[in-house]
């Protein structure tokens, strides 16, 4: 539900606290690290007439991105990933990492394209198949590891509309100041507004989009809604370097070296069993943490009641070891 500024920098904050990263690997449509760094500085370049050149664009209907891109008079990236390995490289440099950027071309047929190339394909391909039980096309483009995981630990394939009816239920009960602190006030009064039209979650996303607000936006702040995240959350968030802990969901056999690594050199906690949390987080940090199980508990509400089955909770799931 973040940014890709606030992405980036998570990312980045774990990969350096880790204690164990050289280099940090990313996809890119261009590939490029020359270009992705002449494109980054430009962002760090905003100056007051570009700021006004973009809400000019707004007015005009265009995209944020796309409005982003003609006020600096540039060749600004506008695909997706070209977008977040910028700020990769930006939270790089504002962390101080001494971490080497990687950018790794993509290959598939691009960010949103529902078929493969050879035997690379987007996430959106990924969920396409998943959805559709497509084994043959998965078989292709994902690792072996992948079925075997299942296997171990079932992880059913939500959808944000799996999540309508809470949404619904936020929208109707929560007061408009409570809104407001998970997002833009013009939105939240909108949505507001219009708490007694229920809908779905894609509809509702569809119908509170406009000219300042794209379809991505909307929808992360409706998934704030469902989760509860406020600004106030987010921010402690930052104010932690964004990584006040590292949880390990899972590794290879072969790794373990590189976890004793981690484990000697990480400079916050590194949490294996959920536990354990209590002993080694305190204050926001330990708070932050509930949160966070919180918000995979309503996931596997979602998940149960959609595919009937029984999932370990966020105490009882253990590392997946492959």
């Amino acid at each position: 539900v973040a940014s890709a500024e606030d992405f980036a920098s998570c990312g980045v904050s774990m990969a350096a606290r880790t204690g164990a990263a050289d280099f940090l690997s990313f996809g890119s449509e261009s590939g490029d690290l020359k270009l992705l760094e002449r494109q980054a500085a430009l962002y760090e370049a905003e100056t007051p007439e570009v700021s006004a050149r973009i809400r000019e664009g707004l007015k005009r209907g265009l995209s944020w991105p796309r409005a982003r891109e003609e006020a600096f008079l540039h060749p600004v990236p506008v695909s997706p990933n070209d977008i977040l390995a910028c700020e990769y490289l930006r939270a790089i440099k504002s962390h101080g990492s001494s971490m080497l950027p990687v950018p790794v071309e993509r290959n598939d047929g691009g960010y949103h394209s529902s078929g493969r190339k050879g035997s690379f394909a987007s996430a959106t391909a990924i969920r396409k198949a998943l959805a559709e039980n497509d084994l043959d096309f998965l078989t292709e483009v994902v690792p072996e590891a992948f079925f075997s995981c299942l296997k171990l630990e079932s992880c059913p394939q939500v959808t944000a509309d799996d999540f309508s009816m809470i949404l619904n239920e936020k929208l109707l009960t929560l007061p408009l100041c409570e809104l407001i602190s998970g997002m833009p006030e013009d939105l939240a009064r909108k949505l507001h507004k219009n708490r007694l039209s229920f809908a779905s979650f894609s509809e509702r996303t569809a119908s509170s989009k406009d000219r300042q607000y794209t379809y991505a936006r909307v929808s992360r702040c409706l998934l704030n809604t469902v989760l509860g995240i406020t600004r106030e959350e987010t921010e402690r968030f930052k104010a932690l370097d964004s990584a006040p802990w590292l949880r390990i969901l899972g590794f290879r056999r072969d790794a373990l070296p590189l976890l004793s690594e981690i484990k000697k050199h990480s400079t916050v906690p590194m949490i294996t069993k959920t536990a354990d949390a209590a002993a080694l987080l305190s204050g926001p940090s330990l708070e932050l943490f509930y949160k966070h199980l919180q918000c995979a508990e309503l996931y596997r509400l979602a998940a149960e009641l959609k595919t009937g089955r029984p999932m370990k909770n966020e105490f009882t799931r253990s590392p997946v070891i492959i």
